[in-house]
């Protein structure tokens, strides 16, 4: 006779009761994840569509990927007729296999800069795992809210940026790191990888600060010198060795001068300074001193919160250790480059996101209370002057004539209802308002990080759909270049001192492509198109020769201008 406590019919219900208990508790961790990803989506792909590309990057690098879907420039990043050596294309050509993807669905703009999304996407995943292999389970999910909490990260992370990738491959290279250890395969091919993108979005820098950092650790941490470590670097080394020499050698089996452009003038010259000046950049006097505070808040403060409270255990936390000699090596790089962007500290916000997650568990509750009150305050201010804008300019069809709000964009726009935009807008400011009244609806742990990248969220959703058109309108190039009269042209076009993002919008909304006379152009043109600043009036023109046909500036801009000359005998 069957004992009760063997019945198969007891058996049977155990187990249906342990089946239940799992799938409530997997449905019970994706909900508590709900709320982390529905913030890090919707940050990361809001205002990346419905706009013209911007000046001054988003312009030049679209003008790459335009060149690569109308002529098929795979290989040679080209600029408006000319090869543009400044990075290498892998941005580029992921933006143009998108927009080709979705040809007539999104313009190419747009289709181009979901490509930004996407790897944000991809980078916000990396560091999840990063942050969880070290930190323990549930504390990955902050990581990425971490990240887009910067205030560096706001803007730049929806632009067509070679930078957005760059901070994959060090997110890649993070989460290698994090399991290098004990799995030298998968982070051997995770570091391969990263480097590899690193490489083929900016060159040197993110390969050489991720082998600095490879290298760095087995000399001052006892537990990185093991045989698996080793084998995970092995791993990494033949995986990165095609994605950093496969386009290479092409480009020098094209071009020898043009590959020494971009591997000498635009690697080496950039950082030591001896062609940094002569393309674009500048070394600034505490350059540095000024920008990572604000750009990298809120991860460094409480990065250096989380070394400060555990500084005991960086000799055996293969987490502190890892962060912060990534952290090292990417400041030393930065402050002795002579080339200074605030973009160029990305890859920081890896390291110090990482670092920072733990501090969620380590503010103290007075501390929590009043950044939770700071950020609603001080996001709910934004958002109510984005509104209020917002509804004059319905009102009064036209800008608020507010001194500082008119310095900063043009005060001719004219606005019009956009209902979709204006829907969404509703949605996410009573989401918002909801959250406000309820924060206690949001984890106990990490409640003021929420809370803060909650209201940046919603202050950058209301820019990029209330203020969206008011932004493109000012910040695009359509306006000035779409309306140029163009005298008839016999010959060509010369241009002196026009600059990257000019001729590649040139090129996009007029399909016209100039002759530089910096580099010396030979050819005889008839028409010229002059760049300028309006304060200082037309420079290097010799008007024996030329007559004024027109003069145009993007709207709003009242420092810089644009003159368009013909040759005399075309007005007679």
């Amino acid at each position: 006779m069957t004992s009760p406590s063997t019945h198969p019919l007891d058996t049977v219900s155990t187990l249906t009761a342990a089946s239940q208990t799992a799938r409530s508790a997997r449905l019970g961790g994706l909900l508590s994840l709900a709320p982390f990803l529905l913030l890090t989506f919707a940050f990361i792909f809001a205002g990346l569509t419905g706009h013209e590309p911007w000046k001054a990057d988003e312009a030049y690098i679209f003008g790459i990927i335009h060149s690569i879907l109308d002529d098929d420039s795979w290989l040679v990043p080209m600029l408006a007729g000319e090869p543009f050596m400044e990075k290498p294309p892998l941005y580029a050509w992921c933006a143009a296999l998108l927009a080709r993807a979705l040809g007539g669905l999104l313009a190419e703009p747009d289709a181009a800069r979901l490509v930004s999304g996407c790897f944000m996407a991809a980078t916000c995943g990396a560091v999840a795992m990063a942050a969880r292999n070290w930190w323990g389970r549930g504390l990955g999910r902050f990581t990425p809210v971490m990240l887009i909490a910067c205030l560096g990260l706001t803007v730049q992370s929806h632009m067509m940026m070679p930078d957005v990738p760059l901070l994959t491959g060090f997110a890649l290279g993070a989460w290698a790191f994090s399991i290098m250890l004990t799995k030298p395969g998968p982070g051997g091919f995770l570091l391969g990888v990263g480097a590899g993108i690193g490489f083929l979005s900016k060159g040197l820098l993110g390969p050489g600060i991720l082998g600095l950092t490879a290298l760095a650790l087995p000399l001052l941490f006892v537990q990185w010198r093991s045989r698996r470590y080793a084998a995970g670097l092995a791993n990494a080394f033949f995986i990165a060795i095609p994605m950093v020499t496969v386009w290479p050698a092409l480009l020098y089996l094209r071009s020898p001068v043009l590959f020494q452009e971009w591997f000498w003038d635009n690697n080496f010259g950039r950082f030591f300074g001896f062609s940094a000046v002569s393309h674009g950049t500048e070394h600034i006097e505490n350059f540095w001193v000024h920008t990572l505070p604000w750009f990298t808040f809120p991860a460094l403060p409480l990065a250096m919160l989380v070394v400060w409270r555990r500084w005991r255990d960086i000799g055996t936390h293969a987490g502190l250790q890892c962060g912060l000699v990534m952290t090292c090596i990417t400041l030393l790089v930065l402050s002795t480059s002579a080339s200074m962007r605030a973009v160029y500290a990305m890859p920081l916000l890896v390291p110090l996101a990482i670092l920072a997650t733990p501090s969620v568990r380590m503010l103290h509750v007075t501390t929590g209370r009043v950044w939770i009150t700071g950020s609603m305050l001080v996001f709910g201010a934004f958002g109510a002057v984005i509104w209020s804008v917002w509804s004059i300019m319905m009102a009064t069809n036209a800008p608020p004539q507010w001194r500082w709000l008119t310095r900063l964009l043009p005060a001719d726009f004219t606005p019009d209802l956009q209902p979709a935009p204006v829907l969404v807008a509703i949605a996410v400011s009573i989401a918002a308002g909801i959250l406000a009244c309820r924060s206690r609806w949001l984890p106990a742990h990490g409640r003021p990080l929420l809370a803060w990248t909650a209201g940046l969220a919603l202050v950058w959703t209301l820019l990029s759909t209330l203020w969206m058109p008011w932004l493109d309108y000012g910040k695009s190039y359509r306006v000035v270049f779409g309306n140029i009269p163009w005298p008839t042209s016999n010959r060509c076009i010369a241009s002196i001192n026009l600059g990257e993002s000019e001729r590649a919008m040139l090129d996009y909304y007029t399909d016209r492509v100039t002759e530089r006379q910096e580099i010396g152009a030979g050819r005889d043109c008839d028409l010229l198109l002059l760049q300028g600043y309006a304060a200082t009036g037309i420079n290097g023109v010799d008007l024996a020769k030329w007559d004024l046909a027109w003069t145009g500036a993007r709207p709003g801009d009242t420092w810089q201008q644009f003159w368009l000359f013909r040759e005399k005998h075309l007005a007679r």
